[in-house]
């Protein structure tokens, strides 16, 4: 069994234009199948030397992951249900902002 990686490429509106590893796995049967991971993922791990467990997400501590700043000293691991929650606040802050601008 042989894995390739290839990329980094541009990710696609589905998870918000994140570059992605593509991943060819070649099977003894002659088989091959193709994975994904997130570029900050795959370089977090390779930084800690240890593959990080599914319910675990990495983040961008600042909010400029999708502009490009992979930064090994912006990306921390945290749980997927911390992550999703951090966003949810995130996101209700922008729209009271919003609503606030609108009603001036």
């Amino acid at each position: 069994m042989t894995t390739k990686r290839y990329g980094p490429y541009k990710g696609s509106k589905a998870n918000g234009g994140r570059p992605i590893y593509v991943y060819k796995t070649t099977h003894a049967d002659g088989s091959v199948t193709s994975t994904s991971s997130n570029k900050a993922r795959v370089e977090y791990e390779a930084s800690v030397g240890k593959t990080l467990p599914k319910g675990t997400d990495v983040n961008h501590k600042n909010e400029k992951g999708r502009a490009g700043d992979d930064r090994l000293s912006n990306l921390n691991a945290v749980s997927k249900r911390e992550n999703v929650a951090k966003r949810n606040r995130d996101e209700a802050k922008k729209k009271t902002k919003k609503k606030a601008a609108t009603k001036k």
